[in-house]
């Protein structure tokens, strides 16, 4: 059986990386590396500029070939939600998100499926990038040949919306930066670390996200500990140091570290206390399974999806800010109940890989 499976791209190679874009990258490398004897492993991305394209030709080495579209990632967008391409794309198409290359009436042989993260966008840059997210999700619930979901709190939820008879797949995604910790964490990185502190992520066009983490960090019941943030600062005119400033935080309460490449957020991770996640809308679950894999555990919302990825190896909050900080107040106060937290957080990690990701999406495939 010989074959070519186009995977379509998004967000990959951005200098910011977005979990949606650290997520593509990392399966698409899987399914290069799992392809079955005789297919190849193509990708397909909207426009991009020669230092993009560089940076996703060296996440990705296995691919056969790198297509790019005539036209920018927002363009693309717009063209795909009306059926219009100047590239045609027929096969075995894989999308890594719901920006997919669906048709009113495709041809013989055609098939594509796609993945949806959850039901609410991970950005929140704008009105305009929410409704293109309903309108794309509505597309891929009535046209997609399969769907693929992080979790079956997600596959339930898509059900209540449209009725997707078996397409759906629950292919749970994997940690990331844990496979980039160096052996000697000393040599391979240059990072500024307090000597004890919590790590928490921010993520381009989610200004919510950093909101809702000064909020928590500024709570009465937050505890006395320094928190370093790994990720973008600004978002448009907004700064994470404003924010903080207008809470109130005082000075060298936050540590703001930038974007940092895998290498450096494993290091984090690995040397944090805990993990804080505060974003409600993350059905992904990346960073939490990258600090569980290094042995920190998280607290979060206690989201069904977050709940499930976790499997009792963090620790859920129902509530907002006030009560994620007296949640974390009350892990650090227990060194013993954190430790053993962070061991089987360290054991559920252990049952997600992308490889067997990869192997669900190919089997999904030969499936349909």
């Amino acid at each position: 059986m010989t074959g070519v499976l186009t995977v379509v791209l998004d967000e990959v190679g951005e200098r910011s990386p977005t979990p949606v874009g650290r997520y593509s990258a990392a399966l698409t490398h899987a399914l290069t590396a799992s392809a079955p004897s005789g297919f190849d492993v193509t990708a397909l991305s909207a426009k991009v500029s020669d230092s993009r394209q560089a940076r996703i030709r060296d996440l990705l080495p296995g691919l056969a070939e790198l297509r790019q579209t005539a036209v920018s990632a927002r363009e693309l967008r717009q063209a795909w939600l009306h059926s219009l391409t100047t590239l045609p794309v027929h096969g075995l198409v894989h999308a890594t998100s719901l920006l997919a290359p669906l048709v009113r009436e495709p041809e013989p042989g055609d098939q594509v499926t796609v993945t949806v993260h959850g039901l609410q966008s991970l950005s929140d840059r704008s009105e305009r990038k929410q409704r293109w997210f309903d309108r794309a999700l509505r597309r891929a619930l009535l046209r997609a040949d399969g769907i693929v979901v992080p979790t079956t709190a997600v596959a339930e939820d898509l059900q209540l919306l449209h009725d997707v008879g078996d397409r759906v797949r629950v292919v749970h995604p994997a940690p990331v930066a844990a496979f980039s910790l160096p052996a000697d964490e000393g040599a391979a990185s240059t990072l500024s670390l307090p000597d004890e502190y919590v790590l928490a992520t921010t993520a381009p066009g989610a200004r919510a996200q950093a909101e809702a983490l000064i909020e928590t960090v500024a709570s009465a019941s937050m505890p006395d500990v320094r928190v370093v943030v790994a990720g973008p600062v600004q978002w448009g005119e907004a700064t994470l140091a404003a924010m903080a400033v207008e809470a109130g935080l005082r000075p060298g309460r936050l540590v703001m570290l930038g974007d940092l490449d895998e290498t450096d957020l494993a290091v984090a991770h690995r040397r944090s206390l805990a993990h804080l996640h505060v974003a409600e809308t993350d059905a992904l679950g990346l960073s939490l399974l990258d600090a569980a894999a290094l042995g920190s555990v998280t607290v979060h919302p206690g989201t069904r999806s977050l709940r499930e990825i976790a499997g009792g190896a963090s620790v859920p909050v129902e509530g907002g800010p006030h009560e994620l900080a007296a949640a974390l107040a009350g892990l650090l106060a227990d060194d013993e109940e954190r430790a053993q937290l962070g061991l089987h957080a360290q054991d559920r990690a252990r049952a997600f890989t992308w490889e067997a990701a990869a192997q669900q999406v190919w089997r999904l495939h030969a499936e349909l």
